[in-house]
């Protein structure tokens, strides 16, 4: 698997969905409005399980106090991995080739 290819796809859908988000909101209120809202949720919802699957190829850790799991980036002075979404902090393993 090409993780290059992967983290560029993930990235791009997520712009993908920036712009639709904006296009929605212009929209005029009625039903049609109240469904691409509901299929814009479940978009952005099945783009956070695929941005996960993709961090866990590449070795990120994830908070599992979300769902679908927050990916955990690591602290500035790489000692622990933090949830961008709530702050919680793991402990890094210092074990060679383990996050």
């Amino acid at each position: 698997m090409d993780i290059d290819a992967l983290g560029k796809g993930v990235a791009l859908f997520g712009s993908a969905l920036s712009v639709l988000k904006q296009a929605v909101d212009l929209l005029p209120d009625g039903s049609k409005k109240a469904e691409a809202i509901a299929t814009l949720e479940r978009a952005e919802k099945e783009f956070k399980i695929a941005e996960a699957e993709a961090a866990k190829k590449l070795g990120y850790e994830f908070c599992r106090k979300h769902f679908p799991p927050e990916i955990m980036l690591l602290s500035d002075d790489e000692e622990y991995w933090v949830c961008r979404n709530c702050g919680s902090k793991s402990k890094r393993s210092t074990l060679p080739g383990i996050g």
